[in-house]
Protein backbone atom coordinates (compact mmCIF):
# COMPACT_ATOMS: atom_id res chain seq x y z
CA UNK A 1 0.00 0.00 0.00
CA UNK A 2 1.50 3.54 -0.96
CA UNK A 3 1.63 6.05 1.48
CA UNK A 4 0.47 9.80 0.92
CA UNK A 5 2.85 12.59 1.22
CA UNK A 6 1.51 15.88 3.37
CA UNK A 7 1.46 18.82 0.53
CA UNK A 8 4.33 21.52 2.32
CA UNK A 9 3.04 24.02 -0.34
CA UNK A 10 -0.79 25.29 -1.11
CA UNK A 11 -1.68 25.53 -4.47
CA UNK A 12 -2.20 29.50 -6.52
CA UNK A 13 -6.08 29.04 -5.67
CA UNK A 14 -5.74 28.25 -2.25
CA UNK A 15 -3.46 31.11 -1.35
CA UNK A 16 -5.54 33.26 -3.20
CA UNK A 17 -8.30 32.29 -1.19
CA UNK A 18 -6.50 32.40 2.25
CA UNK A 19 -5.32 36.08 1.08
CA UNK A 20 -9.06 36.95 0.70
CA UNK A 21 -10.09 35.90 4.18
CA UNK A 22 -7.25 37.36 5.55
CA UNK A 23 -8.03 41.11 4.29
CA UNK A 24 -11.70 40.44 4.55
CA UNK A 25 -10.80 39.87 8.48
CA UNK A 26 -8.38 43.33 8.74
CA UNK A 27 -11.29 45.31 6.98
CA UNK A 28 -13.97 43.69 9.51
CA UNK A 29 -11.09 44.69 12.73
CA UNK A 30 -9.90 48.16 11.07
CA UNK A 31 -14.20 49.10 10.57
CA UNK A 32 -14.70 47.82 14.21
CA UNK A 33 -11.83 50.15 15.34
CA UNK A 34 -12.92 52.85 13.26
CA UNK A 35 -16.73 52.68 14.71
CA UNK A 36 -15.34 52.20 18.20
CA UNK A 37 -12.99 55.04 18.15
CA UNK A 38 -15.54 57.25 16.25
CA UNK A 39 -17.79 56.29 19.01
CA UNK A 40 -15.16 57.29 21.74
CA UNK A 41 -14.76 60.85 20.25
CA UNK A 42 -18.40 61.95 19.37
CA UNK A 43 -19.10 59.87 23.36
CA UNK A 44 -16.04 62.59 24.11
CA UNK A 45 -17.39 65.49 22.74
CA UNK A 46 -21.02 65.24 23.67
CA UNK A 47 -19.95 64.52 27.97
CA UNK A 48 -18.07 67.54 27.10
CA UNK A 49 -20.78 69.92 25.73
CA UNK A 50 -23.10 68.27 28.28
CA UNK A 51 -20.49 69.49 31.06
CA UNK A 52 -20.05 72.73 29.31
CA UNK A 53 -23.67 73.16 29.13
CA UNK A 54 -24.17 72.66 32.82
CA UNK A 55 -21.19 74.93 33.14
CA UNK A 56 -23.10 77.19 31.28
CA UNK A 57 -26.71 76.97 33.12
CA UNK A 58 -24.86 77.38 36.47
CA UNK A 59 -22.94 80.27 35.70
CA UNK A 60 -26.09 81.95 34.59
CA UNK A 61 -28.18 80.92 37.46
CA UNK A 62 -25.16 82.08 39.94
CA UNK A 63 -25.33 85.63 37.88
CA UNK A 64 -29.24 85.99 37.89
CA UNK A 65 -28.97 85.25 41.77
CA UNK A 66 -26.42 87.89 41.67
CA UNK A 67 -28.72 90.01 40.35
CA UNK A 68 -31.19 89.45 42.20
CA UNK A 69 -29.34 90.31 45.70
CA UNK A 70 -28.36 93.72 44.38
CA UNK A 71 -31.78 94.46 43.65
CA UNK A 72 -32.94 93.46 46.95
CA UNK A 73 -35.12 90.41 45.67
CA UNK A 74 -33.61 87.69 48.09
CA UNK A 75 -36.00 85.15 47.54
CA UNK A 76 -35.85 85.41 43.83
CA UNK A 77 -32.09 84.88 44.89
CA UNK A 78 -32.81 81.78 46.64
CA UNK A 79 -34.54 80.07 43.59
CA UNK A 80 -31.44 81.01 41.50
CA UNK A 81 -28.91 79.92 43.72
CA UNK A 82 -30.76 76.42 44.14
CA UNK A 83 -30.74 75.73 40.43
CA UNK A 84 -27.14 77.52 39.90
CA UNK A 85 -25.94 74.28 42.62
CA UNK A 86 -28.09 71.97 40.91
CA UNK A 87 -26.16 72.63 37.52
CA UNK A 88 -22.81 73.07 39.87
CA UNK A 89 -22.65 71.00 42.83
CA UNK A 90 -20.31 71.40 45.17
CA UNK A 91 -19.35 74.93 44.59
CA UNK A 92 -18.63 76.75 48.05
CA UNK A 93 -18.83 80.61 46.91
CA UNK A 94 -22.68 79.48 45.74
CA UNK A 95 -23.31 77.49 48.52
CA UNK A 96 -22.06 80.47 50.69
CA UNK A 97 -24.02 83.12 48.59
CA UNK A 98 -27.38 80.81 48.72
CA UNK A 99 -26.77 80.84 52.50
CA UNK A 100 -26.71 84.87 52.71
CA UNK A 101 -29.66 85.14 50.34
CA UNK A 102 -31.28 82.60 52.77
CA UNK A 103 -30.33 85.25 55.74
CA UNK A 104 -31.86 88.11 53.81
CA UNK A 105 -35.32 86.44 53.16
CA UNK A 106 -35.93 85.81 56.62
CA UNK A 107 -35.05 81.83 56.55
CA UNK A 108 -32.66 82.28 59.04
CA UNK A 109 -32.43 78.85 60.57
CA UNK A 110 -31.89 77.35 56.61
CA UNK A 111 -29.49 80.37 56.48
CA UNK A 112 -27.33 78.90 59.71
CA UNK A 113 -27.89 75.55 58.37
CA UNK A 114 -25.71 75.94 55.04
CA UNK A 115 -23.28 78.18 56.82
CA UNK A 116 -22.26 75.84 60.05
CA UNK A 117 -21.89 73.04 56.90
CA UNK A 118 -19.65 75.35 55.38
CA UNK A 119 -17.70 75.78 58.48
CA UNK A 120 -17.09 72.10 59.09
CA UNK A 121 -15.05 72.40 56.26
CA UNK A 122 -13.13 75.66 56.54
CA UNK A 123 -13.88 76.50 60.41
CA UNK A 124 -11.52 79.34 59.71
CA UNK A 125 -13.52 81.42 57.07
CA UNK A 126 -13.70 85.30 58.25
CA UNK A 127 -16.76 86.22 55.69
CA UNK A 128 -18.86 83.04 57.06
CA UNK A 129 -18.03 83.30 60.81
CA UNK A 130 -18.80 87.20 60.14
CA UNK A 131 -22.38 86.08 58.45
CA UNK A 132 -23.26 83.41 61.63
CA UNK A 133 -22.19 86.61 64.13
CA UNK A 134 -24.72 88.65 61.97
CA UNK A 135 -27.73 86.26 62.51
CA UNK A 136 -27.00 85.77 65.93
CA UNK A 137 -26.87 89.42 66.50
CA UNK A 138 -30.46 89.28 64.12
CA UNK A 139 -31.87 87.06 66.72
CA UNK A 140 -30.11 88.07 69.98
CA UNK A 141 -27.65 85.83 70.87
CA UNK A 142 -25.26 88.23 72.25
CA UNK A 143 -22.60 85.47 73.42
CA UNK A 144 -22.93 83.69 70.47
CA UNK A 145 -22.72 86.58 68.05
CA UNK A 146 -19.58 88.07 69.65
CA UNK A 147 -18.01 84.82 69.55
CA UNK A 148 -18.76 84.58 66.21
CA UNK A 149 -17.44 88.31 65.07
CA UNK A 150 -14.44 87.32 67.41
CA UNK A 151 -14.13 84.13 65.60
CA UNK A 152 -14.32 86.20 62.09
CA UNK A 153 -11.65 88.99 63.65
CA UNK A 154 -8.91 85.74 64.04
CA UNK A 155 -10.14 83.99 61.00
CA UNK A 156 -8.68 84.21 57.24
CA UNK A 157 -10.32 86.84 54.43
CA UNK A 158 -9.49 87.02 50.94
CA UNK A 159 -8.25 90.21 49.74
CA UNK A 160 -7.29 93.29 52.36
CA UNK A 161 -7.76 91.33 55.44
CA UNK A 162 -6.56 94.08 57.50
CA UNK A 163 -8.81 96.54 56.15
CA UNK A 164 -11.57 93.77 56.71
CA UNK A 165 -11.05 93.17 59.99
CA UNK A 166 -11.10 96.74 60.70
CA UNK A 167 -14.61 96.92 59.31
CA UNK A 168 -15.67 93.91 61.57
CA UNK A 169 -13.98 95.08 64.49
CA UNK A 170 -16.32 98.50 64.14
CA UNK A 171 -19.22 96.46 63.42
CA UNK A 172 -18.75 94.43 66.87
CA UNK A 173 -17.69 97.81 68.12
CA UNK A 174 -21.45 99.54 66.89
CA UNK A 175 -23.07 95.84 68.28
CA UNK A 176 -22.04 96.29 71.54
CA UNK A 177 -22.77 99.89 71.68
CA UNK A 178 -26.51 98.91 70.64
CA UNK A 179 -26.36 95.91 73.54
CA UNK A 180 -25.42 98.81 75.97
CA UNK A 181 -21.85 96.96 76.43
CA UNK A 182 -20.26 100.33 76.48
CA UNK A 183 -17.39 98.58 78.32
CA UNK A 184 -16.51 95.93 75.79
CA UNK A 185 -17.20 98.48 72.99
CA UNK A 186 -14.74 101.02 74.37
CA UNK A 187 -12.13 98.06 74.57
CA UNK A 188 -12.81 96.78 70.64
CA UNK A 189 -12.77 100.95 69.86
CA UNK A 190 -9.18 101.12 71.17
CA UNK A 191 -7.35 98.76 69.77
CA UNK A 192 -9.16 99.52 66.50
CA UNK A 193 -7.65 103.21 67.24
CA UNK A 194 -4.18 101.85 68.01
CA UNK A 195 -4.39 99.95 64.45
CA UNK A 196 -5.67 102.35 62.47
CA UNK A 197 -3.88 104.13 59.70
CA UNK A 198 -3.00 107.77 59.35
CA UNK A 199 -6.66 108.14 57.55
CA UNK A 200 -8.64 111.19 59.09
CA UNK A 201 -11.58 109.15 57.44
CA UNK A 202 -11.40 106.38 59.88
CA UNK A 203 -10.03 108.09 62.47
CA UNK A 204 -13.31 110.03 62.45
CA UNK A 205 -15.46 107.01 62.43
CA UNK A 206 -13.44 105.53 65.71
CA UNK A 207 -14.10 108.73 67.12
CA UNK A 208 -18.05 108.89 66.72
CA UNK A 209 -18.30 105.67 68.26
CA UNK A 210 -16.45 106.41 70.93
CA UNK A 211 -18.64 109.28 71.62
CA UNK A 212 -21.86 106.56 71.29
CA UNK A 213 -19.59 104.16 73.66
CA UNK A 214 -19.25 106.75 76.16
CA UNK A 215 -15.77 107.57 75.94
CA UNK A 216 -15.44 111.46 75.34
CA UNK A 217 -12.23 111.67 76.15
CA UNK A 218 -10.53 109.36 73.66
CA UNK A 219 -12.80 110.84 71.42
CA UNK A 220 -11.56 114.20 71.96
CA UNK A 221 -7.42 113.30 71.57
CA UNK A 222 -8.16 111.99 67.72
CA UNK A 223 -10.63 115.16 67.61
CA UNK A 224 -7.99 117.41 68.45
CA UNK A 225 -5.09 115.24 66.58
CA UNK A 226 -6.85 115.43 63.45
CA UNK A 227 -7.94 119.57 64.08
CA UNK A 228 -4.14 119.84 64.64
CA UNK A 229 -3.07 118.25 61.23
CA UNK A 230 -6.23 119.28 59.09
CA UNK A 231 -7.20 122.84 60.40
CA UNK A 232 -10.13 123.94 59.37
CA UNK A 233 -11.60 120.82 59.17
CA UNK A 234 -15.16 121.44 60.38
CA UNK A 235 -15.96 117.56 61.22
CA UNK A 236 -13.13 117.37 63.11
CA UNK A 237 -13.56 120.82 65.07
CA UNK A 238 -17.09 120.39 65.80
CA UNK A 239 -16.32 117.02 67.29
CA UNK A 240 -13.47 118.57 69.57
CA UNK A 241 -16.27 121.25 70.70
CA UNK A 242 -19.09 118.67 71.06
CA UNK A 243 -16.82 116.59 73.41
CA UNK A 244 -15.45 119.27 75.09
CA UNK A 245 -18.48 120.50 76.18
CA UNK A 246 -19.86 117.21 77.05
CA UNK A 247 -17.04 116.10 79.28
CA UNK A 248 -17.85 120.11 81.19
CA UNK A 249 -14.27 121.48 79.89
CA UNK A 250 -16.20 124.76 78.90
CA UNK A 251 -12.73 126.86 78.28
CA UNK A 252 -11.70 124.67 75.67
CA UNK A 253 -15.54 123.98 74.13
CA UNK A 254 -15.26 127.66 73.73
CA UNK A 255 -12.35 128.10 71.81
CA UNK A 256 -13.41 125.33 69.52
CA UNK A 257 -16.81 126.85 68.96
CA UNK A 258 -15.16 129.83 67.86
CA UNK A 259 -13.19 128.00 65.83
CA UNK A 260 -16.06 126.40 64.31
CA UNK A 261 -18.36 129.17 63.87
CA UNK A 262 -15.23 131.27 62.22
CA UNK A 263 -14.69 128.08 59.51
CA UNK A 264 -15.29 128.83 55.93
CA UNK A 265 -17.68 125.22 55.72
CA UNK A 266 -19.45 126.47 58.71
CA UNK A 267 -21.88 128.29 56.41
CA UNK A 268 -22.60 125.68 53.95
CA UNK A 269 -24.15 122.80 56.67
CA UNK A 270 -27.92 122.99 57.63
CA UNK A 271 -29.19 125.63 59.79
CA UNK A 272 -30.32 123.43 62.58
CA UNK A 273 -26.51 122.18 62.74
CA UNK A 274 -25.92 126.15 62.22
CA UNK A 275 -28.33 126.82 65.13
CA UNK A 276 -26.89 123.98 67.11
CA UNK A 277 -23.84 125.34 67.47
CA UNK A 278 -24.58 129.05 68.16
CA UNK A 279 -26.54 127.94 71.22
CA UNK A 280 -24.07 125.84 72.44
CA UNK A 281 -21.38 128.55 72.46
CA UNK A 282 -23.94 130.96 73.99
CA UNK A 283 -24.28 129.23 76.44
CA UNK A 284 -20.24 128.28 77.29
CA UNK A 285 -19.74 131.95 77.23
CA UNK A 286 -22.73 132.05 79.67
CA UNK A 287 -21.46 129.93 81.81
CA UNK A 288 -17.97 131.11 81.74
CA UNK A 289 -19.23 134.72 82.61
CA UNK A 290 -20.60 132.93 85.47
CA UNK A 291 -17.91 130.85 86.63
CA UNK A 292 -15.61 131.78 89.33
CA UNK A 293 -12.22 131.75 87.54
CA UNK A 294 -9.10 131.31 89.45
CA UNK A 295 -7.38 133.90 87.57
CA UNK A 296 -8.95 136.38 88.20
CA UNK A 297 -9.09 140.02 90.31
CA UNK A 298 -9.78 138.95 93.66
CA UNK A 299 -13.20 141.43 93.84
CA UNK A 300 -14.44 139.97 90.49
CA UNK A 301 -13.94 136.29 91.42
CA UNK A 302 -15.64 137.25 95.24
CA UNK A 303 -18.94 138.88 93.41
CA UNK A 304 -19.44 135.44 91.05
CA UNK A 305 -18.75 133.94 94.26
CA UNK A 306 -21.61 135.62 95.80
CA UNK A 307 -24.02 135.85 92.73
CA UNK A 308 -23.70 131.65 92.92
CA UNK A 309 -24.33 131.51 96.38
CA UNK A 310 -27.59 133.89 95.79
CA UNK A 311 -28.76 131.72 93.42
CA UNK A 312 -28.14 128.30 95.03
CA UNK A 313 -30.51 129.58 98.13
CA UNK A 314 -32.67 130.70 96.01
CA UNK A 315 -33.18 127.26 94.47
CA UNK A 316 -33.31 125.74 97.28
CA UNK A 317 -35.57 128.19 98.54
CA UNK A 318 -38.31 127.48 96.16
CA UNK A 319 -37.59 123.69 96.60
CA UNK A 320 -38.61 123.76 100.17
CA UNK A 321 -41.70 126.10 99.62
CA UNK A 322 -42.91 123.41 97.47
CA UNK A 323 -43.55 121.30 100.54
CA UNK A 324 -40.08 119.59 100.08
CA UNK A 325 -39.00 120.89 104.11
CA UNK A 326 -39.17 117.35 105.70
CA UNK A 327 -36.64 115.81 102.61
CA UNK A 328 -33.47 114.90 104.51
CA UNK A 329 -31.17 116.05 101.70
CA UNK A 330 -33.09 119.39 101.79
CA UNK A 331 -32.92 119.72 105.60
CA UNK A 332 -29.33 118.75 104.78
CA UNK A 333 -28.79 121.36 102.25
CA UNK A 334 -30.60 124.20 104.58
CA UNK A 335 -28.50 123.46 108.33
CA UNK A 336 -25.37 123.97 106.27
CA UNK A 337 -26.25 127.08 104.46
CA UNK A 338 -26.85 128.53 107.69
CA UNK A 339 -23.41 127.97 108.93
CA UNK A 340 -22.46 130.98 107.06
CA UNK A 341 -22.88 134.42 107.52
CA UNK A 342 -26.41 135.63 106.45
CA UNK A 343 -24.76 138.71 104.78
CA UNK A 344 -21.37 137.73 102.89
CA UNK A 345 -19.37 140.49 101.07
CA UNK A 346 -16.98 140.73 98.82
CA UNK A 347 -14.50 141.82 101.86
CA UNK A 348 -15.41 138.83 103.57
CA UNK A 349 -14.44 135.90 100.97
CA UNK A 350 -11.28 138.18 99.98
CA UNK A 351 -9.97 138.22 104.54
CA UNK A 352 -11.40 134.35 104.04
CA UNK A 353 -10.14 132.50 100.82
CA UNK A 354 -10.81 128.96 102.12
CA UNK A 355 -13.98 130.45 102.60
CA UNK A 356 -14.71 130.63 98.47
CA UNK A 357 -14.28 126.91 97.92
CA UNK A 358 -16.51 126.12 100.73
CA UNK A 359 -19.07 128.14 99.26
CA UNK A 360 -18.80 126.89 95.62
CA UNK A 361 -18.80 123.42 96.90
CA UNK A 362 -22.41 124.01 98.57
CA UNK A 363 -23.51 125.71 95.81
CA UNK A 364 -22.45 122.44 93.53
CA UNK A 365 -24.07 120.07 96.19
CA UNK A 366 -27.64 122.41 96.65
CA UNK A 367 -28.04 122.00 92.16
CA UNK A 368 -27.38 118.38 92.64
CA UNK A 369 -29.68 117.71 95.19
CA UNK A 370 -32.11 119.99 94.08
CA UNK A 371 -31.89 118.52 90.50
CA UNK A 372 -33.41 115.04 92.37
CA UNK A 373 -35.68 116.13 94.33
CA UNK A 374 -37.45 119.28 92.85
CA UNK A 375 -37.40 118.57 90.11
CA UNK A 376 -35.43 119.98 86.29
CA UNK A 377 -33.25 123.25 86.98
CA UNK A 378 -33.45 126.04 84.22
CA UNK A 379 -31.68 129.38 84.00
CA UNK A 380 -28.75 129.62 85.78
CA UNK A 381 -29.93 127.08 87.86
CA UNK A 382 -28.90 124.89 85.22
CA UNK A 383 -25.56 126.41 84.40
CA UNK A 384 -24.16 125.88 87.71
CA UNK A 385 -25.54 122.15 87.87
CA UNK A 386 -23.81 121.69 84.42
CA UNK A 387 -20.41 123.19 86.55
CA UNK A 388 -21.28 121.18 89.54
CA UNK A 389 -21.52 117.74 87.45
CA UNK A 390 -16.97 118.80 86.90
CA UNK A 391 -15.82 121.66 88.40
CA UNK A 392 -12.35 120.29 88.39
CA UNK A 393 -12.61 120.16 84.27
CA UNK A 394 -13.99 123.85 83.84
CA UNK A 395 -10.63 125.46 82.80
CA UNK A 396 -8.97 122.45 81.36
CA UNK A 397 -7.55 123.19 78.42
Amino acid sequence: MAVLEPRSTLTPEERIFKRKLIMRDLIALVSLFLITAALAVLTYFLFNSFLRRRQTLAQTWLHEGEVAMASGHPGEAVDAFRSALEYGPAQRETEAKLAMALDAAGREQEAVAYFNTLLESEPGNGQINLAVARIAAKQGHESRAVEYYQRALDGTWEGDGYTRRRAVRLELARYLIDSADDSRARSQLLIAAGNAPDDPAVKMEIAGLMEDAQDPSDALEIYRGIAEKQPGRIDAIEGAARVAVAMGRFNLARAYLEETLKSTDFSSQPESIQSQYRQMLADTRQLLNLYPETDLQVGERADRILHASTVAQARLNTCMANGNVSDPQIASLAARWQQFPAKLTAGDLARQPQLEQSIMNLVYATELQTQQVCGPATGEDLIFLKIAKSPLAVEQQ
